[in-house]
């Protein structure tokens, strides 16, 4: 488990300084805080959107639609919950580990 987060954390801050890179061509504080809070902040939307659709929130609606738009039988239609990833846990935590490293070189700025 460990493993996983340290590669999740690993390759978001290799993103993070990839992309601080492409946009302002260069690698500097103020360009790191701005591409660290974008980059934090979607993953840790993603991994709650997760949560909420893991959380049968949208089942019935998703139910619904398939009922109403496709051909399929009931024994083949699955709610929307079983068709969601699990993992939504080590995005959410590097998103925040992110964020943290942001707001660190945020008040190291000041």
């Amino acid at each position: 488990m460990l493993k996983k987060l340290a590669i999740w954390v690993g390759v978001s801050q290799i993103l993070i300084l990839l992309i601080c890179f492409i946009i302002y061509k260069r690698i500097d504080l103020l360009a790191y805080i701005n591409v660290a809070f974008v980059i934090g902040a979607i993953l840790i939307l993603l991994s709650m959107a997760g949560y909420v659709t893991k959380g049968r929130f949208f089942d019935i609606v998703f139910y619904s639609f398939q009922h109403i738009f496709s051909q399929m039988t009931d024994k083949d239609r699955r709610p929307l919950s079983e068709l969601v990833p699990q993992n939504y846990l080590f995005p959410f935590i590097s998103g925040i580990i992110a964020i943290s490293l942001m707001l660190g070189a945020l008040f190291w700025y000041m």
